[in-house]
């Protein structure tokens, strides 16, 4: 009975915290190894690489006491150990099993982490693994450890005799018996030399590789170049970072005024000195500091190789995932969203997107599907698209389909034009699927993607051919934290629209603006964009100034785009994210507020609730 009282132990916290980290880490790393060993069976470097990550992960459980996780991998190692013998070769039931072992691995890490045991079952898996070994050899993994463990220990005494009797015997060092044995020299988990755990098990380290480890020379000392950081800590940075960046706009402004008041003098050339280099140094640590929070989105697109696999066996379809881009860097907090996003469009680009195998052979395609996901940094933006060499987007499907599950009336189905088309696919309940399946079907998937896609303030765009394929762009701000706005005026009020939101600004004429439906809108390269009257928003009176022309702030909200009536641009500025507090609560169609050179208080215009509402008013009048 195993006791996990020793994962409560406070004393225990930091390996056991180790323990987690590291082990999360080889389960990343694993996720695509065994994709990758499935187009790579006979890679024999794969093969030992895959098995030490196991084997790792099974000697850290049995010293924490994990008897649940130490088995599943205990049995899985001897599956592959077959593999790397040359016992066995890898097939689709050897490789389900080891895939199946890997996700009840990876729930059991979950599960130890948030309750402190090992409660999940595990009894089927086990089953399979013992099933499908028998079947290769009728041996028992432990039968077949000890053989290999008696191996290793008959040609290390064998080695350590002939030196004995011979001064110039070469001495067989650790790394040339792997390679002559093609094994690990022992069951001792491969752990990194600096980890908590792995000082742990150098001290449980068998005997035959300590003698052969004295034979060698001691290493050179290495330096510790990375360390953890927690999360709240690096948060905490950040704020003092932005009070630095508000510090900064004051003293600019500041500046501004001295050096218009006293031109010419030593204290304004001195002002302006210390002004710039105090500009400089908070902009480089403003980059630093968020360079931090950065993580590589390698992250997120390293699990899409595995769900593409398991996509590709359940839909029937031969699928090619190329990935690009993964070393682009995005803010921690948007790392964590841009997940569900991305495996709903993946889904949809293989289910909907791909045609079967023989229907591309058909019409001269090649059988095997591609989909490219891909990133790149634009600016402060970070640009993600999916894209695949499927059917396309018919748009007379997509108006059909609307009209048919009553979204869209006929009357509004003949105004939209081919974008808007695509951009019904977005609508709650929409589907083009004749059969739900556990792949998609009930209508909610891009309905999800373009939900994220507004709460993390990014903007989502359609390119589609039919017979050719589809992209989907994603275009997300790099951070949350500090942004970069647009100032605007409407009458005396200034306020700050988010830049990545901005796609241009325009000044049209009175006479170019039109009504629709007793809506204003304008026509701008051949595209009807309707305007949002801030004005009327922000005041309750309805009293307009006359005006010949008007400013018109183009903004894209997710896949829709709309022009902001405003009175005055002012400029472009660093804006800091600040909450309105707990007194003020939300305000609808405001996201935060930000404090100016001056020290008054700019409110941030949260361009997405402001459309919502407005549309809102529209369907109930």
């Amino acid at each position: 009975m195993a006791d996990y009282s020793l994962l409560n132990d406070p004393d225990m916290k930091e390996i056991f915290d180790s323990f987690i980290v590291e082990t999360k880490e080889l389960l990343d790393k694993l996720d695509l190894d065994l994709v990758e060993l499935e187009t790579r069976p006979d890679d024999t470097d794969l093969l030992n690489e895959i098995f030490r990550s196991f084997h790792t992960i099974k000697g850290t459980s049995g010293f924490l006491g994990l008897e649940k996780l130490q088995k599943v991998t205990h049995q899985c190692e001897d599956l592959l150990n077959k593999l790397r013998k040359g016992e066995a070769h890898l097939n689709d039931i050897i490789m389900d099993t080891i895939l199946l072992s890997y996700d009840t691995i990876k729930t059991l890490v979950l599960v130890i982490e948030e309750e402190k045991n090992e409660n999940y079952d595990t009894t089927e898996v086990l089953a399979k693994l013992t099933e499908v070994f028998e079947s290769l050899s009728g041996d028992s993994g432990e039968e077949s450890m000890e053989d290999f463990d008696r191996e290793i220990q008959e040609r290390l005494k064998k080695a350590q005799e002939e030196e004995k009797n011979s001064k110039n015997v070469e001495v067989i060092e650790p790394k040339e018996l792997e390679e002559i044995f093609e094994v690990e020299l022992d069951e001792s988990p491969v752990v990194e030399e600096n980890s908590e755990i792995g000082k742990i098990e150098e001290g449980k380290a068998n005997v035959s590789k300590q003698v052969v480890a004295e034979q060698k020379k001691a290493p050179e000392k290495k330096v510790e170049t990375t360390i953890r950081v927690e999360v709240e800590r690096l948060d905490e940075l950040l704020n003092i970072v932005q009070e630095l960046v508000l510090g900064r706009n004051r003293l600019l402004q500041l500046n501004t005024i001295v050096a218009q008041q006293y031109e010419g003098t030593q204290l304004s050339r001195d002002l302006s000195d210390a002004t710039q280099q105090i500009d400089f140094m908070t902009t480089e640590l403003q980059l630093a500091v968020m360079k931090t929070r950065m993580i590589k989105i390698g992250k997120v697109f390293n699990k899409f190789p595995r769900l593409v696999r398991d996509l590709s066996k359940e839909t029937g379809k031969k699928v090619e995932l190329i990935i690009r881009g993964e070393e682009t860097e995005l803010d921690k907090t948007l790392i964590e969203e841009i997940n569900d996003p991305l495996v709903h469009m993946i889904r949809n680009s293989i289910d909907h997107g791909l045609e079967p195998p023989e229907e591309r052979e058909k019409i001269g395609k090649d059988p095997v599907g591609k989909v490219t996901l891909s990133a790149e940094q634009e600016g402060n933006n970070v640009i993600i698209s999916i894209e695949d060499d499927g059917r396309g987007i018919n748009p007379e499907i997509i108006l059909n389909k609307a009209i048919e599950k009553g979204l869209i009336s006929k009357e509004r189905a003949s105004e939209l034009s081919k974008k808007d088309i695509y951009n019904l696919i977005f609508l709650p309940g929409f589907s083009t699927a004749k059969v739900v399946s556990n792949v998609s079907g009930r209508g909610v998937g891009m309905d999800v993607v373009k939900t994220n896609v507004l709460k993390l303030r990014g903007v989502i765009d359609i390119e589609s051919e039919v017979g050719k394929g589809s992209r989907f762009i994603i275009k997300l701000p790099i951070t949350l934290a500090i942004i970069q706005g647009l100032l605007v005026k409407i009458r005396e009020e200034t306020l700050v629209v988010p830049l990545n939101t901005v796609i241009e600004v325009v000044r049209v004429g009175k006479k170019e603006i039109f009504k629709i439906n007793q809506n204003d809108v304008i026509k701008l390269r051949n595209v009807v964009i309707p305007l949002v009257d801030l004005q009327s928003n922000l005041y309750k009176d309805e009293e307009h100034e006359e005006i010949i022309w008007q400013y018109v702030v183009i903004v894209g909200i997710a896949e829709r785009r709309f022009g902001l009536k405003v009175d005055k641009l002012i400029g472009q500025e660093e804006i800091v994210i600040k909450s309105l507090g707990k007194y003020l609560g939300n305000i609808k169609g405001i996201a935060g507020s930000t404090i100016m050179g001056d020290g008054s208080v700019v409110m941030i215009a949260d361009i997405a609730e402001i459309v919502n509402e407005l549309e809102e008013k529209k369907n109930v009048d």
